[in-house]
C-alpha cells in the first residue's frame, strides 16, 4: 500500500513495481500496430525483425511494459469497460463477450484517439523524465 498526498500519484517516490503476468487463468492477445512490433523480447521473431527493418524502416520502438507509449493498453482498458457491464458467469461467455466488444471498438475512433496522441505522450515522457506520464 502507498500512502501519499492529492496529485502524487505519478511521483518516483510513490510508485510500486508489479509484476508483467499475475498467472491467472485467462491470458488475451491482440495487436494494434503498423509494423508488428512492441519491443517486447516475445514479439521479436528473428524473421519479424528482418521484415520490419527492410519494410517499416520508421517503425517507432516502445520499451515492453510502457503503457504510456503504447496505445493498445488502453484499447485493453477500453475493452475491460465494455465488457464488465455484461454480467458473465462462464469462461465461455467471457470470451464471446470480449471478441464481440473487440469488434465493435471503432477502429478509426482508435487511431483518433490513441495513435494521434503519440506525439503529445513522447513529449509526456520526456518532460517527465522517463517516468509514468498520466497516459
Amino acid at each position: 500500500m502507498v500512502w501519499r498526498r492529492k496529485n502524487e500519484e505519478l511521483n518516483p517516490k510513490n510508485l510500486v513495481g508489479t509484476v508483467t503476468y499475475g498467472g491467472r487463468r485467462v491470458l488475451v492477445w491482440g495487436c494494434m500496430s503498423a509494423s508488428g512490433l512492441d519491443n517486447d523480447p516475445m514479439h521479436t521473431a528473428l524473421n519479424v525483425r528482418l521484415w520490419c527493418l527492410y519494410n517499416c524502416p520508421q517503425n517507432l520502438k516502445t520499451p515492453p511494459q510502457s503503457p504510456d507509449l503504447n496505445p493498445i493498453e488502453h484499447i485493453w482498458r477500453e475493452l475491460e469497460v465494455r465488457v464488465r457491464k455484461h454480467d458473465i458467469k462462464t469462461k465461455r461467455e467471457l470470451k464471446t463477450v470480449m471478441v464481440e466488444e473487440w469488434m465493435n471498438i471503432d477502429a478509426e475512433i482508435t487511431k483518433k484517439k490513441l495513435v494521434k496522441s503519440i506525439p503529445k505522450r513522447l513529449k509526456a515522457v520526456v518532460d517527465a523524465k522517463g517516468y509514468p506520464t498520466k497516459y
